[in-house]
């Protein structure tokens, strides 16, 4: 005859089967959480390929013009592989580094790696300083 689970030790195989289920349970569980956990490294890693493929774009801000209340040249090098074309966006500031001018520019393809612009930005007031915000390659197609 068997004792009653009250009368058995706490660490007895039967007891602890009956209170966290049968022996096994545990392992589906951890093959179950290892394969999630590889789906979310793979597509990580799809994810991080992907974006290497893609050429990558500097853009450096070298300075501003404000030429008065209606225009700010923006000046900046720009770094991409030749032969690529890249979208640029310029922004101009006011005092209260509110937007008062943007514009987006495309330029290439670039026949070298470094290249150097000039580009106006209208404002809608007097600016008080020109940069680059982003750039980025256009996709071929």
């Amino acid at each position: 005859m068997t004792e009653p689970a009250a009368q058995r030790p706490a660490g007895d195989p039967a007891v602890m089967a009956a209170r966290y289920g049968g022996a096994g349970s545990g392992r589906r569980g951890l093959v179950v959480g290892g394969v999630v956990a590889a789906l979310l490294v793979a597509g990580g890693l799809g994810i991080q390929a992907s974006n290497l493929t893609k050429p990558a774009v500097v853009a450096e801000n070298l300075g501003f013009t404000v030429e008065g209340p209606g225009t700010t040249t923006v000046r900046f090098n720009l770094r991409a592989e030749p032969g690529s074309t890249v979208r640029c966006t310029l922004v101009a500031l006011n005092e209260s580094f509110t937007e008062v001018g943007y514009r987006e520019v495309e330029i290439g393809p670039v026949d070298k790696q470094l290249t150097s612009h000039q580009v106006d930005v209208a404002t809608t007031e007097l600016a008080t300083s020109g940069s680059v915000q982003q750039c980025r390659t256009l996709d071929a197609g």
